[in-house]
């Protein structure tokens, strides 16, 4: 496609994405917490895009022993998000929490479904800076995110759009990259704003740069972390597959009722002043989901962005993109309905 959305084929099983994995596997064997797992426990590789609070859920399911309980031993495997989709059907991971080329992907036709929703209202922020004081003065800026159909830049362009901003006003500049490579590009002065997930805008905050708008000033939900795994999987590992979705459900339960612990976790995890943490937190929270589901309606709009900004064919119902059958099995168990 000319507009540069990658295109996932079916032949993913390449010599650079198995180097990729196993670079990942070795340096996540040496970053997970050590918890005290048996030999018996399962081990369960599951991916994730960047090391930020979109990802806190899973880190706190590892962290209190979630998955231990469960019998499992989850190996956290770090990678960029157009790998993630290959990485699955080519059996080099098992799960992901990658949401936005994930979907993409999904609607190529790539045989995976999602399984939950981690973050139902995406907690991306557009930060300016200093001399930019809202939404509108964008128009003729540069804006950084990432490639057209991954999660911040469609937050990108559901707040602009919401704030009456034609996507044409503005310049976007394409980059990938952790937390650091992103702020970055706005404190060097590459770009007028950046939009990514805190602890960016509050470390960037502090140093004169202005939040200018979040995931309140948009109306539907825009997801960007969940649990996604291959239709194969789901058939073949059922019973594992609730395992795993249980410890990322109580991994959110527990960070939506546990703030003083959760802030804990966060300065822990990042190495963040319990200040930071918390100013971190109370900008994060609103956008994880109850129970790790979202509306029917924001899975449409989803689709529906996709179709149009990118040129994905649209799926012929909401059931070729997700199956919450485990789910809602997980939920009546922790009496969430």
């Amino acid at each position: 496609m000319d507009n540069g959305e990658l295109i996932i084929s079916e032949r993913i099983r390449t010599n650079s994405t198995r180097v990729i994995v196993l670079i990942a596997w070795l340096l996540a064997m040496t970053l997970t917490p050590a918890i005290g797992f048996s030999a018996q426990d399962d081990k369960v590789i599951i991916s994730y895009s960047s090391r930020d609070f979109s990802f806190l859920p899973g880190h706190v399911a590892v962290v209190k022993g979630f998955f231990r309980d469960e019998g499992l031993d989850p190996v956290m495997v770090q990678m960029r998000p157009p790998i993630a989709a290959p990485a699955l059907t080519a059996g080099e991971i098992h799960y992901t929490t990658t949401f936005g080329s994930t979907l993409n992907a999904i609607m190529q036709g790539v045989p995976l479904r999602m399984l939950a929703v981690i973050t139902e209202k995406s907690p991306y922020y557009i930060v300016a800076r200093p001399g930019i004081k809202s939404v509108a003065e964008l128009r003729g800026k540069k804006l950084a995110a990432q490639q057209r159909g991954l999660s911040d830049r469609v937050m990108a362009e559901a707040i602009l759009e919401a704030k009456g901003v034609d996507l044409k006003d503005v310049q976007f500049v394409t980059l990938s990259g952790d937390l650091p490579v992103r702020m970055s590009a706005l404190t060097s002065g590459l770009v007028d704003a950046v939009c990514l997930l805190p602890p960016g805008p509050v470390l960037l905050e502090k140093d004169g740069y202005r939040i200018i708008a979040g995931p309140n000033d948009v109306k539907l939900g825009v997801p960007t972390n969940g649990l996604t795994a291959t239709n194969q999987r789901l058939s073949e590992k059922r019973a594992e597959v609730k395992k795993v979705l249980r410890a990322m459900i109580r991994g959110l339960r527990f960070v939506r009722e546990r703030r003083e612990e959760t802030i804990a976790i966060m300065g822990q995890w990042l190495s963040q002043k319990p200040d930071i943490a918390a100013r971190s937190y109370d900008l994060i929270i609103a956008g994880y989901s109850q129970d790790g589901a979202t509306s029917d309606t924001t899975w449409q709009a989803l689709i529906d962005s996709r179709v149009q900004s990118v040129g994905l064919p649209r799926p012929n119902s909401l059931d070729q993109v997700r199956d919450f059958t485990l789910l809602r099995e997980v939920q009546k168990e922790l009496k969430l309905h």
